[in-house]
């Protein structure tokens, strides 16, 4: 029985997605009514297993069993029973999350302000918190609001302050209690790692302040947060390593796993320096490398022969390994670029989408397929519409192994930015179980920083080297997408150490105007050149056309919402090569530039006197319209269309092609034959 014709059977059958929705036949389902609006999603995957989820609440194997009793799961020999029921699957069960403990966060008389508390889950975190407000007839409510935030144990650390005695200043509350335990006072912020809140600061005024990081890179950058915001207002600032052995131990294992006392805490903290500065805090070595102990002798093998001195006889030509072929190299550092609104998100989402599902890009053959991860800092709005419109295009699998962070990052000055990408990759991986192929950023501005100086070497450098980190970690493609300068024939624009830096260049020219396909779907089309492949060809070139694709209808229903996607076109590249010479030194932009003029010279042209002289020419408003028009503008392009119209002007005013006078433009050779 198919999962159509189950459906059918239990009743009020929809197709939904990849499967269908039915009436659940749990007899206590809604209070023993009934099913009476479908709430059973049934689903059969390829190898012919069911998933049933009741929406409603109903246990699945009551679900299931429910289905089974009814006689609607085929009868099998008794001998083959246990492997078929095997086969079939009900979704997970969901453990609800149990409490644990909680902690309690007083005023300077002990009343209660707020609680923290701590639930355990069955997810791979394995734990989750909750905090509360308490409201003075003892109740509790969900949020914080005006709540005033203060210092674990505040009382004692006040106390501690007044005597001159030492406060340290742990991640979490169980690492401050394993402390409290050896009779010294231990305090921490309800934030955890994530956050210090500049309202603590004022409690520590004179305090002699220990800072004890949990043995992890976010218990380090914890550190430096509490060391930046107390040194303008604590008495003395000092880090204490505790050298923990395994990852993600705290002052906790250091007190009940390896038998810390007082006395050694309080020597090892006065062995540590005053810290003067922030910069003085740094992450220890052993967590820069967080090498797991099985591993030790394999990464010694490792550092031994990472430089091999080989004779040169012995060296022999590898072959180039791809990821589309002739295009992206496996593990090359690559850069994507066009002036503003040349459709380069939806290039290298599309070839991120290829990547990840394994089918051909553009007539290019997807060579290794998997894992892709794009950061996408800017354009958040209209991502989920660039999304279902490319899958809509390629009609892409369900499932595909492509993943979304939307967030600006600073990847170039910013260890905590770095560092969090890292564990929230980390965490991607082990989930999916998969190698990571390709990282995209967009844009590289937005992955930079504020402050960014995109035509400074050490600002450029420092992405570089930041950027080369990232890919290196994960053996794995980078993909950054960058714009051109003023000057589209000068490439990539910022600093020259970009373009040495990468393997991989690839430009997008757009050009609407020279392919006329008689598709009204077809809103744009363009060229993407290699102009630099450090293992391959350079200046293949590749056609392609940009087409609207209904997404979604509006709330109301009355109009649809249209995004856009790409698709080869091979003639473009073929008409553009016929042209080329009658376009020599002219980008994509003036060449549409030239066209759009000469298209409304046609038809408004008229005489003028500009300047006591007859002009045959055209307004700038008409031209401007028509400019517009052609580069196929919305109005969330109109900032951008402002830049590219006056660059417009200027270039072919430049290239002496125009004179423009009084709000009135006319080519250069007409101006001479009416010259007086």
């Amino acid at each position: 029985m198919s999962a159509q014709e189950l459906a059918t059977t239990l009743g009020n059958a929809k197709k939904v997605g990849n499967g269908y929705l039915a009436s659940c036949p749990v007899p206590s389902h809604g209070q023993g009514n009934g099913d009476k609006h479908p709430s059973l999603s049934i689903t059969e995957s390829s190898d012919g297993n069911y998933l049933f989820k009741c929406h409603g609440g109903c246990d699945q194997h009551t679900v299931f069993n429910t289905i089974k009793d009814m006689g609607l799961l085929p009868a099998l020999p008794q001998q083959d029973r246990p492997e078929y029921l095997s086969s079939i699957k009900p979704l997970p069960y969901i453990q609800t999350p149990t409490f644990q403990q909680e902690w309690h966060y007083t005023d300077e008389d002990g009343v209660s302000l707020f609680v923290k508390q701590r639930f355990k889950t069955n997810d791979t975190k394995g734990k989750t918190y909750k905090t509360l407000r308490v409201m003075p007839d003892n109740s509790r409510v969900g949020k914080l609001g005006d709540c005033r935030i203060v210092p674990y144990k505040l009382p004692d650390l006040q106390q501690a302050t007044a005597a001159g005695r030492v406060v340290y200043i742990t991640e979490g509350e169980k690492a401050a209690d394993a402390l409290g335990s050896l009779k010294v006072v231990a305090t921490t912020s309800h934030a955890g790692s994530g956050n210090w809140s500049p309202e603590l600061n004022q409690y520590f005024t004179g305090a002699n302040v220990v800072i004890v990081p949990d043995n992890d890179v976010s218990g380090w950058s914890y550190a430096t947060k509490v060391v930046e915001a107390l040194l303008p207002v604590a008495k003395s600032v000092r880090v204490l390593d505790l050298e923990l052995k395994h990852p993600k131990e705290d002052a906790f294992e250091w007190v009940n796993k390896y038998g810390g006392d007082r006395e050694t805490l309080a020597s090892s903290a006065r062995a540590c320096t005053v810290i003067k500065s922030v910069d003085e805090v740094w992450l220890p070595q052993r967590l820069k490398l967080d090498v797991p102990e099985s591993e030790a002798s394999q990464s010694e093998s490792a550092q031994k022969s990472r430089f091999l001195v080989e004779s040169w006889d012995s060296i022999k030509d590898e072959p180039v390994e791809w990821l589309i072929e002739d295009i992206i190299p496996k593990k090359a550092f690559v850069a994507l670029y066009a002036p503003p609104a040349s459709y380069k998100s939806f290039i290298a989402l599309d070839m991120a989408e290829a990547i990840a599902t394994g089918r051909d890009w553009m007539g290019k053959a997807v060579k290794q397929s998997g894992v892709v991860l794009y950061i996408a800092g800017e354009g958040h709005g209209g991502l989920g519409a660039r999304i279902k419109a490319c899958k809509i295009k390629n009609d892409s699998p369900d499932g595909a192994p492509l993943y979304v962070i939307r967030a600006q990052i600073n990847l170039r000055s910013s260890q905590e930015d770095f560092d969090n990408l890292i564990s929230a990759i980390n965490d991607l991986l082990e989930t999916v179980g998969e190698k990571l192929q390709m990282i995209v950023l967009d844009t590289l501005m937005r992955m930079s920083g504020g402050g960014f100086n995109e035509n400074s070497s050490e600002d450029m450098g420092g992405f570089i080297t930041q950027a080369g980190k990232l890919q290196a970690f994960y053996d794995c493609a980078l993909l950054v997408i960058h714009h051109s300068g003023k000057d589209v024939t000068k490439g990539l624009r910022g600093h020259s150490s970009l373009l040495g830096a990468v393997d991989t260049e690839l430009e997008i020219n757009r050009l609407d105007s020279v392919i006329n396909t008689g598709d009204p779907s077809v809103k744009g089309s363009g060229t993407i050149t290699v102009t630099k492949q450090k293992d391959g060809s350079d200046d293949i070139a590749i056609g392609f056309d940009v087409v609207a694709i209904d997404v979604s209808t509006s709330a109301l229903g009355f109009e649809s919402v249209t995004s856009l996607a790409v698709q080869a076109n091979t003639e473009i590249v073929q008409t553009t090569k016929k042209n080329a010479k009658n376009n020599a030194g002219s980008g994509g932009n003036q060449r549409l530039e030239m066209d759009s003029l000469m298209k409304v010279i046609k038809a408004k042209a008229s005489y003028r006197e500009v300047d006591g002289t007859t002009r045959y020419g055209v307004t700038l408003e008409d031209w401007k319209g028509e400019f517009w028009s052609m580069k196929g503008c919305t109005d969330d392009d109109k900032a951008a269309f402002q830049k590219a119209w006056t660059r417009a002007r200027e270039r072919l005013v430049d290239a002496k092609k125009v004179v423009i006078g009084s709000g009135f433009v006319w080519l250069k050779t007409d101006s001479e034959r009416f010259g007086s």
